[in-house]
């Protein structure tokens, strides 16, 4: 009543070959899976970081140039500003930016010499080798800037919202 098995060598019969099924459905799930997380990952480029990309970026890739947002319109549609709020909140942030550009040109000189110091002193740390690695990293940091605003930083004045700042009342 047990079974016996005949390992014979007389017995000619090959064994059956591993079925080939499975394998060909694994690689045919990744291929699907694959397809899949690049079309998720195409659709969440265009939906939600594309929008994010600096309009210098989208410049040079030959996309439309954005115009400058006016403050009012981050809150705009949150809030639903009248277009006379709207055009008050925009005169009201341009004054504070104003100020802020006051404050940092009179403050402005102190930074420079903090980062002066600063950097003589990393400087004395620093082996030669590396003093270069670093100064060439600040040439390359400088060129992508001058690139990005040939005519300097970007300032933003009076208007560039599309409209000339209300006058105080």
């Amino acid at each position: 009543m047990t079974d016996n098995i005949n390992l014979n060598a007389a017995d000619d019969t090959v064994p059956d070959a591993p079925s080939r099924a499975p394998r060909l459905l694994a690689v045919l799930v990744l291929i699907i899976v694959a397809i899949a997380g690049v079309v998720a990952g195409v659709t969440l480029e265009r939906t939600v970081l594309r929008p994010r990309i600096w309009p210098s970026r989208m410049a040079a890739r030959g996309e439309r140039h954005p115009a400058p947002r006016r403050p009012s319109a981050m809150l705009g549609a949150d809030l639903k500003l009248t277009e006379e709020q709207a055009v008050r909140i925009d005169t009201l942030i341009e004054r504070q930016m104003h100020g802020f550009r006051s404050i940092r040109q009179s403050t402005q000189p102190a930074i420079d010499s903090l980062m002066a110091q600063t950097k003589r002193s990393m400087d004395s740390i620093l082996t030669p080798t590396q003093r270069a690695l670093l100064d060439s990293a600040r040439a390359r940091r400088e060129a992508e800037f001058r690139k990005r605003f040939p005519n300097g930083a970007p300032q933003r004045g009076p208007g560039d919202w599309g409209r000339p700042p209300m006058p105080r009342p």
